[in-house]
């Protein structure tokens, strides 16, 4: 290890550090120390503590795959154009801390820097962070990095253990590569969107932006991996993510069918091709969602709705012969349900062990009981004492702590001063030089 990471010697950060760098820089945890600023024993430590992420991405895959990777304890510093930051920043109203409140929803513990890589002295300070960083994700359109020499071949030579993520719509190399790629589009290349809407209607897309999430969250597989590899072999590598693959698996069940047996699958609505019955019902006012998982739970249902003899009706007794016999089935039901409230239905259909749920509106569902119970909603503020509200992290450890010491989304530049001093070695003079060219910005 070098001398730079001995110094930390006897603190349980260290420990943990060693695991993963080898870089003889401080971590912010050393810098704090030096500065009489806390000490890290009253911070939480996780296994990601020290390691260093330098976040380039723009709207949601990349900024949200950094921020999860920041809530299980890892440094991230956010790299942004000196010019407007981040497309989401200006994504307003609503507002929060500041901030657009769809920045903030993905940009907690970070800090904010910013650099002009199309300048030659703004891609060298990038260097000097990225030689004392263990990963860079970025979601530039492929071509992009290359053009502005700040892709993983051009920099690899510079810290050998660098991990560097790219996440693209249909990879780095292919005949879709170059092409431009949000959320929806992939929805649609990918076959979910055919498979989503009315059966009679047009497809539409799922409200959630599933390819970015879902491609953030594979890139943080694929990070912590690396990072394991590393231990192993002490070489970083480079991640290759097309949201077109991270989107595939959403519907891995259907494909599965296709590539069996040459099913194409129908849209179904809110239908299951061998769920049966499963489907929103309409009550006296309002909409109801109940799924029957098997021939006992069917019988059940049929006995809250007041009709033990359809549970037992040759025709619809067995799950097969169920979707055999489905439409007349349906009829049925859709007119029992138009006969009580949705509060009447779910009452008996939960007594009766029926998987049912109201369909709820967000509002309804943030202030739901199982949501504060679960901590989904963090409270932060920022150094100017501003509230800031935002859905909180779903992984739950018994012995680790995640998402906590929380920072409220960084303003643009708000640690470019520190960060450019601390990581990059540049003094005051010279960052006001370099403010002056817009290499950079500092608040």
């Amino acid at each position: 290890m070098h001398a730079g990471r001995a110094n930390c010697e006897g603190r349980r950060l260290s420990l943990i550090l060693s695991a993963h760098l080898s870089l003889p820089f401080p971590t912010q945890a050393d810098l704090m120390a030096e500065n009489d600023a806390p000490s890290s024993t009253s911070q939480s430590t996780t296994a990601l503590s020290g390691v260093r992420v330098l976040d380039l991405g723009r709207v949601l895959a990349a900024p949200f795959a950094a921020q999860v990777l920041g809530d299980l304890g890892a440094e991230i510093i956010k790299i942004e154009r000196p010019d407007g930051g981040d497309d989401t920043r200006p994504w307003k109203p609503p507002e929060t801390g500041g901030n657009s409140a769809y920045f903030a929803a993905i940009n907690r513990n970070k800090r904010s820097v910013t650099l002009d890589f199309a300048q030659a002295e703004g891609r060298e300070v990038f260097f000097e962070l990225v030689r004392n960083s263990d990963v860079v994700i970025q979601n530039f359109r492929p071509g992009v990095s290359e053009r502005l020499g700040i892709d993983y071949a051009s920099i690899a030579h510079l810290n050998p253990r660098l991990i560097y993520c790219s996440i693209s719509g249909f990879g780095q190399e292919g005949p879709l590569s170059k092409r431009p790629a949000y959320d929806y589009i992939v929805q649609a290349f990918s076959g979910v969107m055919s498979l989503t809407g009315e059966v009679d209607g047009d497809p539409v897309r799922c409200a959630g932006a599933i390819s970015d999430y879902g491609s953030g969250i594979w890139s943080v597989v694929s990070i912590l991996f690396a990072l394991m590899e590393r231990d192993r072999t002490g070489r970083g590598q480079h991640i290759d993510l097309s949201m077109l693959d991270c989107t595939l698996p959403y519907i891995s069940h259907l494909i599965g069918n296709y590539l069996a047996g040459g099913i194409d699958p129908p849209r179904l609505g809110n239908g299951h091709t061998s769920i049966v019955p499963m489907d929103v019902y309409q009550t006296k006012d309002r909409p109801l969602m109940v799924m029957c998982g098997n021939d006992g739970m069917f019988r059940r249902w049929m006995n809250a709705l007041g009709a033990p003899e359809m549970g037992e009706d040759p025709r619809y007794a067995k799950n097969v012969d169920r979707a055999k016999n489905l439409p007349e089935l349906q009829v049925w039901m859709r007119e029992r349900f138009l006969t009580e409230t949705q509060a009447v239905w779910l009452e008996r259909l939960t007594a009766a062990d029926v998987p049912v749920a109201p369909v709820r509106s967000v509002a309804e569902t943030m202030k739901a009981d199982e949501i504060a119970d679960r901590n989904m909603i963090l409270e932060m503020q920022t150094d100017r004492g501003e509230p800031v509200r935002v859905l909180g992290s779903p992984l739950k450890f018994s012995e680790s702590s995640v998402a906590e010491n929380l920072q409220a989304p960084p303003r643009l530049a708000q640690h470019s001063r520190e960060v450019l001093r601390d990581l990059a070695g540049i003094d005051e003079q010279r960052l006001q030089e370099l403010i002056e060219k817009g290499v950079t910005s500092a608040e």
